[in-house]
């Protein structure tokens, strides 16, 4: 007799909280700000294949799915309870050196019954830059130390040779340590969840509950498919970089699945803005979602009707030796946006466009290799508009962290941030409007060397149907001379300057400008979000509209 689909139902929803209440857990206990405030982690769920069957990180969950399958594959005969298995292999579904995951089995009767795994972001895995981003890798080793599948833990004690390698590997050891120990928490809290599923339903109805929501989610995403138009089609995003870096792709539509086909995009190159075959999946998959109508659980059961295919060796699927380091911005930006703008020709969406160009803004102390600080989270770049919605806040994949707290950082560090602020006319115009960039000038302590990528910066986010373009970012230290823009590349280098003003690109708009309702536009206006001008010119706003504004 098959297990009733009530109580299937019930418990892939429980399936489906439980990474939620872990990763809430973990970002208040983990040591550093890129988890608690950036939550740059991820928590999973997987059968015993390493399918995700639930995460709190739709964005991750392609990578997540492969590194947790190269974990089961690896060791398919030698896991237990007990087990904790680490790895951070760009090349085996990863992202970067620095993004760690943990995974652990969970066994019932000797049995292997699921994974629970974590994915969390330390400091410095090594590598010649503190922190791990170095514009001038040309290799994978200039950046940081690659792991292999290995065990930390064997049979519930520590593998201390391994750990200690690990730790010993990197600046930032203590940190790290306590990183590891939030994370190695989390998983033990992970078990004692699906131990008591196991406990109340039995172990081969957990098991048949896993499948149940692979199927689930496969199914919801199939038939959002059904409605777009079948057929092939094909798009290209360029990164210039003096030397154009290409991501083409060709995506087929047809019977309720999707194949993105990202083999002709260009060769690696000896650049950090390689995009690991993780990277590109999670990135891809990740604008199918922003795409689809409904609610569909992020499990691999998406990944069933939505495949990545790319080419080892090419910018989206690097191998040994390339570097990632800043794949995941660039060129992850651009597989996102590839992806969003072509499957737009088959009637997904509408949706803006979902990442703002990124650039690297690194910081240091001359004396401490150890102590790297992102001034770039100060940067917050505006999201586009849609048909009935202005932009709001930043781009819908650009960040999935909270915004900053001015009093927490400036207890910690020895920079005050000056000012924060919205720019004017920064918001693509539209019949609805883009999101405001948001501009931040921070005073710089003295005696400090910086790491910098500014290739974006100039870019702005185009509008959609007639709909302007946002304003472009900018990056600018000021030193003696006044506001100088920054370098477009720079490796711990020291600039003399006492402040630096960040900006990234504001939201581009959607419609024509003309039609936007004149109230709003007064709002916009009374708001600071626009000018006069800009209110005349390209609103056609009156004097006669102005006439009954409260100032």
């Amino acid at each position: 007799m098959g297990v009733p689909s009530i109580e299937l139902e019930i418990l892939r929803t429980t399936l489906a909280a439980c990474p939620e209440e872990l990763g809430a857990v973990l970002a208040n206990t983990a040591p550093t700000a890129q988890i608690s405030q950036d939550r740059e982690y991820a928590v999973a769920i997987a059968d015993p294949a390493g399918a995700v069957v639930a995460t709190d990180n739709p964005l991750q969950l392609a990578s997540m799915a492969r590194t947790i399958s190269r974990v089961a594959g690896y060791f398919e005969f030698d896991v237990g309870d007990g087990d904790v298995v680490l790895t951070n292999d760009p090349y085996a579904g990863g992202t970067q050196l620095t993004d760690i995951t943990l995974v652990t089995p969970l066994m019932a009767d000797d049995r292997l019954v699921a994974f629970v795994a974590v994915r969390v972001r330390v400091g410095d895995v090594g590598g010649q830059v503190g922190g791990n981003l170095n514009p001038d890798a040309t290799e994978l080793l200039a950046e940081g130390h690659p792991y292999p599948p290995v065990k930390i833990r064997r049979g519930g004690k520590p593998v201390r040779d391994m750990r200690y390698a690990f730790l010993l590997n990197g600046r930032r050891m203590t940190e790290t340590r306590r990183t590891l120990d939030a994370a190695t928490a989390t998983l033990e809290l992970g078990l004692r969840r699906l131990r008591e599923l196991i406990g109340r339903h039995g172990a081969e109805t957990v098991r048949a509950a896993l499948g149940y929501a692979l199927d689930y989610s496969e199914q919801l995403t199939s038939k959002a498919i059904q409605g777009w138009t079948r057929g092939t089609y094909e798009g290209t995003r360029v990164l210039d970089l003096g030397e154009p870096v290409t991501v083409r792709l060709t995506a087929t539509v047809a019977d309720g699945h999707v194949v993105l086909d990202f083999s002709g995009s260009g060769d690696q190159l000896p650049l950090f803005v390689n995009s690991s075959a993780g990277t590109t999946a999670s990135r891809a998959v990740g604008a199918v979602f922003a795409l689809l109508t409904g609610e569909i659980p992020a499990t691999s059961g998406v990944l069933r009707a939505v495949r990545v295919l790319t080419r080892p060796g090419s910018v989206v699927h690097p191998i040994a030796p390339a570097p990632v380091g800043w794949g995941g911005a660039h060129c992850g930006n651009e597989v996102t946006e590839v992806v969003a703008a072509t499957l737009r020709q088959a009637g997904a969406g509408p949706a803006p466009a979902l990442t703002v160009p990124q650039p690297l803004v690194l910081s240091r102390p001359a004396a401490d290799r150890s102590d790297q600080l992102d001034l770039g989270r100060w940067g917050i770049g505006g999201a586009g508009a849609v048909a009935g919605r202005d932009g709001w806040g930043p781009p819908q994949l650009a960040t999935r962290g909270q915004l900053h707290s001015v009093e927490h950082w400036e207890s910690e560090h020895d920079m005050r941030i000056e000012r924060m602020e919205f720019v004017v006319d920064s918001a693509g115009a539209g019949r609805w409007r883009g999101a405001s960039a948001v501009e931040a000038a921070l005073q710089l302590a003295p005696d400090r060397r910086y790491t910098l990528w500014t290739g974006t910066i100039g870019d702005s986010v185009a509008g959609q149907q007639g709909g302007g373009a946002g304003e472009p970012g900018a990056i600018a230290f000021h030193t003696i001379e006044g506001w100088q823009p920054a370098p477009l590349t720079a490796t711990e280098t020291a600039i003399d300057a006492d402040r630096v003003l960040l900006r990234l690109a504001g939201g581009g708009g959607f419609g024509d400008p003309a039609e936007r309702d004149r109230e709003a536009v007064i709002d916009d206006l009374a708001d600071g979000l626009i000018s006069e001008q800009a209110a005349h010119e390209v609103y056609g706003l009156t004097a006669a509209d102005l006439g009954g504004r409260d100032d």
